[in-house]
C-alpha cells in the first residue's frame, strides 16, 4: 500500500505514520521534518510554501497513491472573532485550504482516495474558534465541490479531540470565556487511540459517498 501524509513531524501526521509502517506500507512524507530518517520517502517543505509542491511531488517520484491524508494544518489563536485580522486569517487559509487545493491537483490524477483532515470545528460554530472554523469550513466544502469534479474518491473527516500539542494549546486558553474549552478537555483521547480511531474510519469512508464530511466519532 502506498500512502501520501502531510505534517508528518508531530501529532497526527506522526502517529498515522507510525501506524502504517507497522502495517507494512510505503509513505510518501511531507513537513517540515523527518523524525523517520529512511523509513520513508520524504521531501522537507513548509505547507505555506505552496510553489514548491510539485517540486515536492516530482521528488517523491510517486507513479501512485493508494491513499493521501493530507493532514498539515494550523490552529491560529483561540480569540473573539472581532480580534482576528485578516492577515491572520489569510495565514490560516493559505495553510488550512489553499496548500491542500494544491496538493489534491497535483495528485488526484494517480491517487485512488484522498482525505482532508478536517474538524467538528467547521459545522459547531463555538465562540473563539473563528479562522480555524471557517478555514475548516470552507475546505469540507472544497472537498464536496471536487467530488463532483474528479473521479478520484474524496473525504473530509473530522479526527475528533487528540490529545496533541494543537489541542494542548487550545486547552490552555480562557475557558471562563470559551465554554467549549471544557468539552474539548474533557473529550479528548490519547494519540494512539485517536489514530487507530481515525484509520478505523479510513477504512469506512467508502460507505459514505464520496465528497462527504465524516466525523470519525459518529462512525
Amino acid at each position: 500500500m502506498k500512502i501520501l501524509i502531510t505534517g508528518i513531524s508531530r501529532g497526527i501526521g506522526k502517529g498515522l505514520v507510525e501506524y502504517y509502517l507497522k502495517d507494512g506500507a510505503d509513505i510518501y512524507g511531507l513537513g517540515r521534518s523527518n523524525p523517520f530518517g529512511d523509513l520513508i520517502k520524504f521531501y522537507k517543505v513548509d505547507m505555506r510554501a505552496i510553489e514548491k509542491f510539485k517540486e515536492a511531488i516530482d521528488k517523491l517520484d510517486i507513479d501512485e497513491l493508494d491513499l493521501a491524508i493530507l493532514n498539515a494544518g494550523i490552529l491560529g489563536e483561540i480569540k473573539l472573532m472581532k480580534d482576528w485580522s485578516v492577515a491572520e486569517l489569510r495565514e490560516i487559509f493559505d495553510v488550512n485550504v489553499w496548500a491542500n487545493k494544491v496538493l489534491i491537483d497535483l495528485i488526484y490524477s494517480f491517487t485512488k482516495k484522498i482525505v482532508v483532515i478536517s474538524s467538528g470545528a467547521a459545522v459547531n460554530g463555538n465562540p473563539g474558534w473563528g479562522g480555524y472554523s471557517l478555514s475548516k469550513c470552507a475546505l469540507n466544502m472544497m472537498v464536496s465541490i471536487y467530488s463532483k469534479e474528479i473521479d478520484t474518491k474524496i473525504y473530509a473527516l473530522a479526527p475528533g479531540v487528540i490529545d496533541t500539542d494543537m489541542v494542548a494549546k487550545v486547552i490552555s486558553a480562557d475557558h471562563s470565556k470559551f465554554p467549549s474549552l471544557d468539552r474539548v478537555e474533557a473529550n479528548k483521547v490519547d494519540l494512539e487511540t485517536g489514530v487507530v480511531r481515525i484509520v478505523r474510519a479510513i477504512e469506512k469512508l467508502d460507505e459514505f459517498e464520496s465528497g462527504s464530511f465524516v466525523d470519525v466519532r459518529l462512525i
